[in-house]
């Protein structure tokens, strides 16, 4: 999932973002639609039938409507939610809905006033590693953080850390291409 989260949002994505983003933050429920929104996610991430329902454009905006709200309903997301899902499906953007909840999930950090960052490693991180490092990262950035792990064995060793825009590639794969550029120019 982290991977497919630093995909962008259509345009469309960010307006229906921003819609519910908006409506749960004067119902006061934003947290909750976070959750749901996650939760919508992982679905469509762990499924390739919904996925499938999502983005073909073999079935009518009637029946992606019909399916993905008893999908919400079933996962037991709120009423706000299910019917954001139900509208979107109905105005033929269910293939927007992932990126409108990852869109919605930038929103709601920016929000709270919390960085995202993700850490690239070779081998999986433990709790430990992973609350040292985002300790680090929060001290450095004078911000909360909510750190997202992956792991790429193609680094060896070492580690990527995206926070926003910034790339600090301390992997050793890096480092072997930095020598193997300077060797050349030897």
């Amino acid at each position: 999932m982290a991977a497919s989260s630093a995909k962008t949002a259509t345009e469309a994505a960010r307006r229906y973002a921003g819609a519910i983003f908006e409506l749960a933050k004067d119902k006061k429920a934003l947290k909750d639609v976070a959750a749901d929104l996650k939760t919508l996610t992982a679905l469509a991430d762990d499924s390739e039938d919904m996925r499938r329902l999502m983005q073909s454009p073999a079935f009518s905006s009637e029946d992606k409507t019909k399916a993905l709200v008893a999908i919400a309903e079933k996962a037991g997301l709120s009423k706000l939610t299910t019917g954001f899902v139900g509208t979107m499906a109905q105005n033929g953007r269910a293939r927007d809905l992932v990126g409108a909840a990852k869109h919605f999930d930038v929103l709601y950090a920016k929000e709270r006033g919390v960085k995202r960052a993700l850490a690239s490693t070779a081998k999986k991180m433990s709790a430990a590693q992973r609350k040292k490092l985002e300790g680090v990262i929060a001290k450095a950035i004078g911000s909360d953080v909510e750190l997202e792990t992956e792991v790429n064995p193609d680094l060896v060793g070492g580690i990527q850390l995206r926070v926003g825009s910034t790339l600090i590639d301390a992997s050793i794969a890096a480092k072997l291409d930095r020598m193997n550029t300077a060797m050349k120019g030897a």
